[in-house]
């Protein structure tokens, strides 16, 4: 969600800006923009993508400049709200991820001292509050205008007459990458191509990158903190040939569940879980279906709270934070108000070095790598091959067998099925015990990046009022591998059957029953990991779906890969 993007160094300027906020784009935009340090400050911006806005950037640089891609909060996506933004002379340009709580205050107070304001955004006020506070020098000028802002933050400025980039960060994510030549960005892939040294900016800390290198404080203390390096390479981060990162990221699953379970740290934080009496999960969106089907993995007393409800249901025990991103504004929030009530937080995190990490008291990785499509796949296999492998060390049993090959060679059947199940305007698809998980993950995909509505049910409910909403031609896709829920399925589908619905199965091979009750039926092998196996066919199901209606299933409309705000 947003993204933030700056540069000091001896390349080209203008190309190293669009380069980096290219690599970028999978967070989610609406609009983009970049400003540069000349002989004064010079800038493009306006709503659209990076190549319709900047592709052809040509702009008087010397060594420093800022780019932006703006996830519309405050104000439509337009020219003038789009960042950066700038203070009535020019001299002072932001960029900024977040939300400033106090703007309008500050708006008002700076109003009423004769500032002029061109847009709708919260942004706006950064940039007018440094130029006020100029008579104190420039980094003092930035501090003293950032220590007047409530919210969340991650902001970069320049100041014309500088070749500085200004930073600070509350609350949202912000890395430095260092090479001879000094990067700042919202995520470590923006500059994989030029170096795999990053400096992780922490909550509080404010600071600048020049010629000379960085330089990064908090509350006047100055903070000496050394590059980690960053194990992704670029190449990960591109399409290999692919159509859409989205497919890419499908096909990686066999390496990426591999890459997950060859983890050393699940024995020590399974001994630890196993001496608990309660343990709360929380998470968001796709990570939160990751925590539901621990709860059916493990049969522990396990409390699933969705991270933006957690205050509201929290009533203590230890947590088990999930993200892909380690940076989701809601997740951090609620292991935020954990920890001020003392609980220990535990954290399944994909982003090395992202935030989540660095406030958990025990961190397991997922290792998949860089995911660029919004929608998580890989992300999300990888998710509960670590849960399916933590829950198997605390039991003191083998890791069972996962193989999503078999879902992966249902590719060109599902590209057929999708040219049919492209035309429906509703959908549901149905599971029950850990396989509810499925159903809710594949629905999920399919609004996502195909913008159909798709709601799952666990098979039971249906009868309950859902059943009202099918009639004839309404697709319905089952989940019913042979497990103790199979034959109250079997009844389901029956349901929905004489309703009118196409049922749409999923079970394993040689499953007559299934094969017989279902219009199209896809045959799996036996599996005790069945939310991997089958979710895998919905990921492709979904995908090719999106491609048929002509969306594109990397940048999902109006949606975000990194949510950075509550």
């Amino acid at each position: 969600m947003c993204g933030i993007f700056g540069y000091v160094g001896s390349g080209d300027i203008c190309k190293t800006l669009y380069q980096g906020l290219k690599s970028l784009e999978y967070r989610g935009y609406d609009s983009a923009g970049v400003a540069v340090i000349g002989n004064s400050i010079s800038f493009v911006k306006d709503a659209g993508t990076v190549d319709q806005v900047l592709s052809d950037l040509k702009l008087p640089a010397r060594k420093a400049g800022i780019a932006h891609t703006r996830w519309a909060t405050h104000g439509r996506p337009n020219q003038l709200n789009s960042h950066p933004h700038f203070d009535e002379k020019k001299k002072v340009a932001v960029t900024h991820n977040g939300i400033i709580e106090n703007y309008r205050k500050l708006k008002e107070e700076l109003q009423k001292r004769g500032h002029v304001f061109r847009s709708q955004t919260d942004t706006e006020v950064i940039p007018h509050l440094i130029d006020e506070n100029l008579h104190l020098g420039e980094f003092e000028a930035f501090k003293k205008a950032v220590s007047m802002l409530k919210g969340s933050y991650a902001i970069a400025a320049i100041i014309d007459g500088s070749e500085r980039v200004y930073f600070a960060r509350r609350f949202s994510p912000l890395v430095l990458g260092v090479n001879g030549d000094y990067f700042l960005a919202s995520d470590v892939v923006a500059f994989l191509r030029w170096t795999k040294k990053a400096v992780f900016i922490e909550d509080g800390e404010i600071g600048y990158i020049d010629e000379m290198g960085f330089h990064i404080e908090k509350d006047g203390v100055k903070v000496n903190r050394k590059p980690t390096t960053i194990q992704w390479n670029f190449e990960e981060a591109a399409k290999d040939g692919y159509d859409h990162f989205m497919l890419k990221e499908i096909f990686e699953q066999p390496k990426v569940i591999k890459q997950t379970l060859s983890s050393e740290r699940f024995k020590g934080l399974a001994t630890h879980l196993s001496t608990l009496d309660k343990l709360v999960v929380t998470s968001a969106g796709t990570s939160s279906y990751a925590g539901l089907a621990f709860k059916y993995i493990s049969q522990l007393p396990i409390d699933t709270i969705t991270a933006s409800e957690f205050p509201a249901l929290y009533r203590g025990g230890e947590i088990l934070a999930i993200s892909q991103s380690g940076e989701t504004a809601d997740t951090m929030t609620a292991i935020r108000y954990a920890k001020s009530l003392g609980a220990q937080v535990d954290a399944l995190v994909n982003v090395v070095g992202s935030t989540l990490t660095r406030i958990a008291d025990k961190t397991i990785y997922t290792h998949a790598g860089p995911e660029i499509g919004v929608a998580a796949t890989k992300t999300f296999t990888s998710q509960l091959a670590a849960l399916y492998a933590l829950n198997s060390y605390m039991r003191g049993t083998e890791i069972p067998k996962i193989d999503v090959k078999p879902g992966l060679a249902l590719n060109k059947d599902l590209k057929k099925l999708a040219m049919d199940i492209s035309k429906s305007k509703s959908m549901f698809y149905l599971g029950r015990g850990q396989n509810y998980v499925t159903a809710l993950e594949g629905a999920l995909k399919l609004k996502e990046i195909a913008y159909i509505h798709a709601e799952a049910y666990q098979g039971g409910e249906m009868k309950h009022g859902p059943l009202a909403l099918i009639e004839e031609g309404v697709p319905v896709v089952v989940i019913n591998p042979q497990d103790s829920y199979r034959k109250k399925m079997l009844g389901n589908i029956e349901e929905v059957k004489s309703r009118g619905a196409f049922v749409i199965g999923f079970g394993e091979e040689g499953d007559d029953e299934m094969r017989a009750l279902s219009n199209v039926f896809y045959g799996l092998p036996k599996t005790e990991v069945s939310p991997i196996t089958y979710t895998v066919p919905l990921q492709l199901l979904a995908y090719h779906t999106a491609v048929v209606l002509g969306r594109n299933p990397d940048k999902p409309r109006n949606l975000a890969k990194s949510v950075t705000v509550e």
